[in-house]
């Protein structure tokens, strides 16, 4: 697993214990609904992720360096991130 890969992995399971850190230090129940929503969040960091990576990799096959695919892959799949499905 490469350095990004494991930066990505470890964003994902920060996100999830900050939210448990959230619910307990506020004293809220973890419900189903709790749940779902952990899950939700956990499915649309790593289709962001996924997304990002492949638009640095179609920046790459474009002929453009390496720092300028990762500059044009994270402002052109952001927009996408942020608009509801």
């Amino acid at each position: 697993m490469g350095y990004s890969a494991r930066l990505q992995s470890l964003a994902v399971a920060l996100n999830v214990v900050m939210i448990i850190a959230v619910l307990s230090a506020t004293g809220l129940p973890l419900t189903l609904p709790g749940i779902a929503g952990i899950v939700l969040t956990i499915g649309m960091a790593v289709d962001l992720n996924v997304l990002i990576y492949e638009r640095i990799r179609e920046e790459v096959r474009h002929g453009r360096s390496v720092r300028e695919a990762i500059q044009y892959g994270f402002s052109r799949a952001s927009p996408p991130s942020s608009m509801p499905t």
